[in-house]
Formats: C-alpha cells, sequence, structure tokens
C-alpha cells in the first residue's frame, strides 16, 4: 500500500473517497488514516477527502436526478425506499444532505435528494459540510490517539 500512495499520492485519496461516496462500497476513513501515517500535511488530506467525498455523493445525487428510469433499471430494491422519504426530503432536505456521511444510509439519502430534486446549491453545501466534519472529525481523533501512544 505505501508505493501505491506514493505513486498516486494525494490524486489516489481523492480517487478512493469519490469512489467511496458513490454507489461503490468502499471504506475511505481507513485511506485517510493510512496518509495521516505516511505524514501527508492533515490539511490537505482533509480538503482532498471532502472533495472527493462530495463529488462521489452528487454523483449519486446525478443518478437519482436523472429519473426513476435510470435507477430503477440498476437499483430496483432503493426504489421502494427512497420514495419513503418524498415529503422528509421537501421538508428537511438539508438535513438529509448533511447526513450523506452515513454509511449505506448515506447513499439512498443522495439519490433520494436527486429524485426529488433538492436544489442543487444547497445539496452542495449541506453534502460537502456534513463529509468535511466527518473527516474532520476523524482527524482529530487520529492526532488524539497517536499523541497518547
Amino acid at each position: 500500500m505505501d508505493t501505491y500512495m506514493e505513486n498516486l499520492g494525494l490524486f489516489g485519496l481523492f480517487l478512493i473517497c469519490t469512489l467511496a461516496s458513490s454507489l461503490y462500497p468502499l471504506g475511505s476513513e481507513a485511506f485517510v488514516i493510512a496518509f495521516l501515517a505516511f505524514d501527508y500535511m492533515w490539511f490537505w488530506v482533509w480538503i482532498v477527502a471532502t472533495l472527493g467525498n462530495t463529488l462521489g455523493a452528487l454523483s449519486t445525487y446525478a443518478i437519482g436526478y436523472a429519473g426513476d428510469s435510470l435507477y430503477l433499471k440498476y437499483f430496483k430494491n432503493t426504489h421502494q425506499k427512497i420514495h419513503r422519504y418524498a415529503n422528509k426530503i421537501q421538508k428537511r432536505g438539508s438535513l438529509y444532505a448533511f447526513l450523506s456521511f452515513l454509511p449505506i444510509l448515506g447513499d439512498v439519502f443522495a439519490l433520494a435528494l436527486g429524485v426529488y430534486r433538492y436544489p442543487v446549491l444547497k445539496t452542495i453545501v449541506f453534502i460537502t459540510l456534513g463529509k468535511g466534519m466527518r473527516y474532520l472529525i476523524l482527524i482529530y481523533l487520529y492526532h488524539q490517539y497517536t499523541q497518547i501512544f
């Protein structure tokens, strides 16, 4: 893993975080911690991970925005889950966008935001805030943990 990170650097982290936040299951947190362990500057790890993860969530939002025909074709089981959120998305969309950092459920939130055409700018802002906060907490905890030992 060390050589891959050295070769790809922060661009590799960006790709991993983008994939992890799309509908492809991958844990970006382990990679963020690995980059910190390899002495990458925490600020750049945070920025790159947040931007990549936000882009991945926005790709899921775009699939939902494309409409029922596209996501029904590939994600049939998700259709019923998404329609349970219709009224909630309209009332509390910014909260759902913020909570899109949650594992599994966050992907459903991002997809539902797209399906119900929640405003793009609000979606971007609140997804970015949620993802950024999650990585900031992760980085903080990593630094606290490493100071103990």
